[in-house]
């Protein structure tokens, strides 16, 4: 064995680069397998890994370049590798490293690489140590770039270069995860500023003082950022620059990337994810999915294909009236009088939400509306009387959404709320409109109590399960509206592609007694969210003295809105606090990764919800403006205005006198909105037939 090259068995358990991202590696902590060598096992191996050598030797010699095993350091001067060695315990698959190799590679000593390489525990941690550290981070760089050079050989079988491909991406990843550390303990650094008086008592022998300190310990002390990174990291500004910045979130996107690309991993590539549009959170993009909704109810749209802009003059020449049940604001019916189509009714559980109603109605419209305010259930015969009373001949509905959800409240199977559904086929039944509307969350079509479901303790859930017999809502509504006599027309939508700078999925119904009412044509292309807001000024500008543009205190605590301020400053346009620098995080930002978060200019809004003016909300934060610092403006949630803008509704929108000043009543209300827009396009293709439109002699609205 003198003759042999001193080779040892390196950290590595042949597993796939997935399984060892995610949990299995974490922050500060790396997870290998065992790397116990015991002398006769290691003799065993090296013998293995010298007759594979002669092997490959006398396959080149053959010209045989697509048999055999990994090559040796003879052929191509890197560390010889060997998959298939035998442990002793486990016959576990092990890497073989050429120490006289690496060492050069490297410039680590072989005693130190012997060292790193080897041990009796199943795991280790990322050194804190700076010595230990860099130890860690060059082995690991220099195994990456070995191994990913192995992957590059077409000499080799393609099996083999996918081995190596692996474990360069194992490596590397391991490497990245060291700089990680490397830039966590370069954060720590403080930059010494001032005056320092022991200095000139270090440096003053006539004074008594003189002891005092040190003159070597207080230059040290002294030392600027700077001479710190080149005399303790050996690295210079660029470089710590761009290890503060890596993240272990960067991290997990370069080793995603490499394993789908087949690539190896890179600092520079990670690095670029910073320059990408950041990635919409898990609930984001749940929400905004609509494949799961469909699949719980099937059913086909029936889709125009006239664009909108065809349709935008067209007026009806005979008016519908029209009642409005769980009328909310009724801003979602701000822009059908316009059209001809007219609320003679409307029907509204809370007061306050009802006198808004009538308030906003009397500045918007020609005709007084008949509000009957209270439970629908105990109004329900009223609302009936007046339907018929009034003419009426559609009915908009927005039934209650909150119980059908993700958001929906633990105690959600006693609200009332649950079966308002069964209320609203009764109403249509009792008055038999010749066209409705319903709105309502993604998931209220395909939501169900299955019939083995135990209910007992709740008896609102447990009457709708006896209802529904194991259907679906949306099958519920076809198999009782179709037979009046009604064509229904199935849908699950996302705002954002109908005129409206916001992503709102709903789910939405049409029915008509006078043939399809069809879904209306979409855009090619969703409207985002700097169409609708970004001709406003900026926080930065101080007050606007634009209605409903004022900003709002971050928190009530002075202190408490200084620190959130600073923080949303550092936050980049669609990033969150929590990718920061440590030091301008928020902690206690609830539940959803998407909690004090910037909104993307170049993509629509996420959805408004009741929660808008909260900077603990879903996404609510301006996008903002990057400034010449680097920071970047307008660190707060959208204004009044901007909320306002987002659903739809036009600049000059006005709040009724009344409720001027209550700006958090109004809030919340604008959370609850079916899109006017969405509503104006739906209405626009009522099927009364081209002869039943005239065309405006001044653009809409």
């Amino acid at each position: 064995m003198a003759n042999k090259a001193t080779k040892i068995a390196a950290n590595q358990n042949g597993e796939a680069a997935q399984k060892i991202s995610g949990d299995t590696i974490q922050t500060g902590y790396v997870e290998v397998t065992e790397t116990r060598v015991q002398s006769s096992a290691l003799e065993k191996m090296l013998d293995r890994a010298e007759q594979l050598q002669e092997k490959q030797a006398q396959n080149d010699n053959n010209g045989d370049d697509n048999g055999g095993d990994y090559p040796g350091p003879a052929n191509f001067g890197c560390p010889a590798v060997v998959e298939n060695a035998i442990d002793e315990e486990n016959s576990l698959p092990q890497v073989y490293i050429d120490i006289n190799e690496v060492a050069k590679k490297t410039h680590i000593s072989k005693k130190e690489l012997a060292e790193l390489c080897s041990g009796n525990s199943k795991s280790v941690s990322i050194p804190t140590d700076l010595t230990d550290l860099t130890k860690f981070i060059t082995v690991s760089q220099g195994h990456a770039s070995t191994a990913g050079a192995l992957a590059k050989r077409k000499i080799l079988p393609p099996e083999t270069r996918t081995y190596f491909l692996k474990r360069a991406q194992e490596y590397g990843y391991l490497w990245l995860k060291g700089e990680v550390q490397l830039g966590n303990e370069i954060r720590k650094i403080v930059t010494r500023m001032g005056k320092r008086t022991d200095l000139e008592a270090a440096n003053d022998n006539k004074k008594k003082q003189r002891n005092t300190a040190d003159f070597g310990e207080v230059l040290t002390e002294l030392r600027t950022k700077k001479e710190i990174l080149t005399e303790d990291y050996g690295i210079g500004n660029t470089q710590a620059r761009q290890l503060t910045r890596l993240t272990d979130e960067l991290v997990e996107k370069e080793l995603k990337y490499a394993v789908a690309n087949n690539d190896t991993l890179s600092r520079n590539h990670a690095l670029s994810f910073l320059s990408q549009p950041p990635e919409l959170t898990d609930e984001e993009k749940e929400e905004a999915d609509t494949t799961g909704a469909k699949a719980k109810f099937k059913f086909e749209t029936i889709k125009s294909v006239i664009p909108f802009a065809t349709l935008k003059k067209n007026r009806l020449k005979n008016p519908i009236s029209y009642c409005s049940l769980f009328a909310c604001f009724g801003t979602c019916e701000y822009y059908l009088e316009q059209h001809g189509f007219v609320c003679k009714v409307a029907s509204e559980y809370d007061p306050d939400v009802a006198k808004y109603y009538v308030a906003m109605n009397k500045m918007r419209s020609k005709y007084p509306v008949e509000m009957i305010q209270g439970d629908f259930k105990k109004t329900f015969k009223k609302v009936v009387k007046a339907f018929r009373n009034n003419s009426c001949c559609m009915v908009v509905a927005g039934i209650p959404c909150v119980t059908f959800t993700s958001l929906k409240a633990k105690k959600w199977m006693d609200q009332e709320e649950l079966t308002l559904v069964f209320w609203f086929v009764q109403f249509v039944k009792a008055t038999r409109p010749k066209y409705i509307v319903t709105e309502n969350a993604k998931q209220f079509f395909g939501f169900s109590f299955p019939m083995d479901m135990d209910l007992t303790g709740h008896p609102l859930a447990k009457m709708m399960q006896a209802k529904l017999k194991g259907r679906t809502i949306g099958q519920y509504l076809r198999d009782e509206l179709e037979p009046l006599g009604y064509t229904l027309n199935f849908a699950i939508e996302d705002g954002c592609f109908y005129g409206t700078s916001q992503s709102r999925v709903r789910s939405i119904m049409l029915a008509s007694k006078e043939g399809v009412w069809k879904w209306p044509c979409a855009e090619k292309f969703a409207k985002p969210l700097l169409e609708a807001i970004y001709h406003l000024p900026s926080s930065d500008d101080g007050d606007s003295g634009i209605k409903y543009h004022e900003f709002e205190p971050l928190h009530s605590d002075p202190i408490k809105a200084d620190e959130i301020k600073e923080a949303l400053e550092h936050t980049p346009t669609g990033c969150r606090s929590k990718d920061n620098d440590p030091k301008y995080q928020l902690s206690g930002f609830g539940c959803y990764a998407g909690n004090g978060s910037r909104k993307f200019w170049d993509r629509p809004s996420n959805t408004i919800d009741s929660s808008n003016g909260s900077v603990n909300g879903l996404r609510t934060i301006h996008p903002g403006r990057p400034r010449k610092d680097g920071t970047y403006s307008d660190a707060r949630p959208l204004t009044l205005l901007e909320v306002i803008l987002v659903n739809g509704l036009p600049q000059n929108y006005k709040i009724p006198e009344e409720f001027e000043n209550r700006r958090s009543f109004v809030r919340h209300g604008m959370g609850q909105v079916f899109l006017p827009r969405l509503l104006e396009r739906i209405c626009l293709e009522i099927p009364v037939g081209d002869d039943g439109w005239e065309e405006m002699d001044t653009d809409p609205e």
